[in-house]
């Protein structure tokens, strides 16, 4: 290889690699950030009583045992340095009502540390865990 070919091919590396790293970067929602589709419960609902920031016990007390439940990790759960909430989720279904998402940290604190993190109020809720 001579040595303009050299140079030429340096300038395409270093170019796909910043074509690479900006084209993957995203900015980051906030903690209070909620998911688009999420449907705030009515007055009337059940759901209502549920706030931000109780923990699954508290649930359970205003709303009773779920007809189904799931726990699964976030990207976040893969990220070396991150040590913030959200790593982790659990979702209570509560059929004919609609869902409890709970977030928590998971990592070296365990897995019992959730809180409310969105109430999605579907009355067409099946109450099954998928």
């Amino acid at each position: 290889m001579t040595r303009t070919s050299i140079t030429a091919f340096a300038i395409v590396v270093a170019l796909t690699s910043t074509g690479i790293i900006t084209g993957c970067a995203r900015s980051t929602p906030g903690p209070d950030a909620k998911p688009a589709a999420v449907v705030a419960p009515p007055a009337g609902s059940p759901l209502a009583k549920v706030e931000v920031g109780m923990t699954p016990r508290e649930v359970e007390d205003v709303l009773g045992r779920p007809d189904g439940e799931n726990q699964y990790v976030t990207g976040k759960a893969f990220a070396p340095w991150y040590f913030g909430p959200d790593r982790s989720r659990r979702a209570f279904f509560y059929k004919g009502v609609g869902r409890v998402v709970f977030q928590g940290s998971s990592g070296f604190t365990g897995m019992g540390n959730y809180t409310v993190r969105h109430v999605e109020h579907d009355p067409a809720e099946d109450g099954r865990a998928e």
